[in-house]
């Protein structure tokens, strides 16, 4: 059934508090009363079978975030106010347990974060993500991924500890440029590239498998080599020996929503933005292979494993993240 614009979709609409939670750091926060965090993943591109989103919206205020579109269920038609309005899901602990067990029992993946960062800034305070974490931390066995730009996720450390103990984690910290200004402009409410190599350099000495996520490369923004290279030592430094790449990917409502960010800070690329994403929203061919190539080159020069090596550790697509 097609979404009409304004109007939230008839299984959701029941579910949404009308009342503000609060308000904080400009970000509005409400409820959404969910039957389970954990949700089935259709999509054969994807290397899991499970996904778990504690939040609708998200504060890191991403430029280039592909599910904005998702507030279009909500009956939210502006793809701003993904960032500004932010779902907290609320009462799912039973049927996410029955269904958490079942994951575990067919030895399915299951991967948080996909959609929303699970440590974003509400996750102080709301801890959905944390109670999630203490209900996998009861199973052996769990195949989890996570998936963040979030430092929140230092808090957790005991718990993340203790399923990997029992089970198999890694954990994903997405970062597409070294450099401080650049990352404001880009992942405004995330926090600076220093922090996050610092988070995976603290989740690598406890032990945990801590991924780079290198994604989205953005065309002509975070591209070219001498940046890669830099960020790509300093994270090699902090210890970690895992990393995923992918290209922009860009559809609607995102891309509109991504053009007139770069219209207006980054004026000069907007025609060959617009160009070369006119009738796609991934981008192949000669330039893919480009970009792919030169990872590969600076994978190998800092010590990262090869993808052959990687293989038990499936990378995802560009979820996001990103």
């Amino acid at each position: 059934m097609p979404i009409k614009p304004g109007v939230p979709a008839p299984n959701l609409a029941a579910r949404m508090g009308a009342e503000d939670v609060r308000e904080q750091g400009g970000v509005t926060y409400r409820e959404l009363r969910s039957r389970s965090l954990l949700n089935k993943c259709d999509s054969p591109r994807m290397p899991f079978t499970w996904t778990v989103n504690p939040y609708r919206g998200c504060a890191m205020g991403c430029r280039y975030c592909y599910a904005t579109y998702t507030h279009e269920f909500m009956g939210i038609t502006t793809p701003e106010a993904f960032h500004s309005l932010v779902y907290v899901k609320t009462g799912a602990q039973p049927e996410t347990a029955r269904r958490l067990a079942l994951a575990v029992k067919k030895g399915e993946r299951i991967a948080l974060g996909t959609a929303t960062d699970p440590y974003q800034p509400g996750e102080a305070q709301a801890r959905v993500t944390r109670g999630f974490l203490e209900l996998v931390a009861q199973h052996r066995n769990v195949r989890l991924g996570i998936v963040t730009k979030g430092a929140l996720i230092l808090r957790d450390l005991d718990l993340l500890r203790r399923i990997h103990a029992r089970s198999r984690l890694s954990v994903h910290v997405s970062l597409i440029t070294p450099h401080a200004e650049l990352a404001r402009r880009l992942d405004p409410w995330a926090p600076p590239p220093d922090v996050r190599i610092e988070v995976m350099r603290r989740l690598v000495e406890a032990g945990l498998v801590a991924w780079l996520g290198l994604a989205p490369v953005l065309p002509a923004i975070t591209d070219d080599e001498a940046s890669l290279d830099l960020l790509l030592g300093r994270v090699a430094g902090a210890g970690v020996r895992h990393l995923f790449c992918n290209v922009l990917f860009l559809r609607s409502p995102t891309k509109e929503k991504f053009l007139r960010w770069l219209a207006a800070d980054f004026p000069a690329y907007l025609e060959a933005y617009q160009r070369a994403y006119a009738e796609r929203a991934y981008l192949r061919g000669r330039y893919r292979d480009t970009i792919d190539a030169r990872v590969r080159s600076l994978r190998a020069k800092h010590g990262f494993l090869d993808a052959e090596r990687d293989r038990d550790f499936e990378e995802p697509q560009q979820i996001a993240m990103f």
